[in-house]
């Protein structure tokens, strides 16, 4: 066998091992990480296993329902992100960049991020938020443009409320969300 291929055979084996040890290793720390989940769980008391397995996954669960991996707390710049894209669903404005359907689930979401976090303009968004949890959107272009003036906004103030055929309408001409 020439220098050459045995030079070539033994990069092929290094990347494979290379490969396989870099699997090994993130298999590891994930199975240490979920192994600690668990340990941290059972210390918690006879209690915890009054709970289902579903039950348990709930309420540990921090899945992000807008769709993007953010560690949890979401940072602060990202929440006012969300509550303005969701505006977007009922105010009047001559420009709208970002969209993100107003759903109960994203709603309960974000305020429990609010109490994970530590958020410099926190009362602003437990009030919009908790307005909205209500079904409260009678001033739905003020919270828009309150968070709007937060971010810098110059440009795609709220001018008013969209009727709910023109919110219908916009809705369905969404092709995707986005922050």
């Amino acid at each position: 066998m020439s220098k050459s291929k045995k030079t070539a055979l033994f990069i092929l084996i290094f990347l494979l091992l290379g490969t396989v040890s870099a699997g090994s290793i993130y298999t590891y720390f994930s199975e240490q990480g979920n192994r600690e989940m668990t340990n941290d769980a059972n210390t918690q008391g006879d209690a915890a296993e009054e709970y289902t397995e579903e039950e348990t996954q709930n309420e540990t669960s921090t899945e992000n329902p807008f769709g993007e991996p953010f560690l949890s707390p979401i940072d602060e710049t990202v929440m006012q992100q969300y509550i303005h894209a969701m505006s977007h669903q009922k105010v009047e404005a001559k420009q709208k960049w970002s969209f993100y359907e107003m759903t109960d689930e994203r709603i309960l979401y974000l305020l429990g991020e609010l109490d994970k976090g530590d958020y410099e303009h926190e009362h602003v968004y437990r009030d919009i938020l908790v307005k909205w949890q209500e079904g409260n959107f009678s001033e739905v272009d003020h919270d828009h443009n309150e968070v709007w003036s937060l971010q810098g906004g110059t440009v795609g103030a709220a001018k008013g409320i969209l009727a709910p055929q023109e919110e219908e309408a916009y809705l369905n001409k969404q092709k995707r969300e986005k922050r």
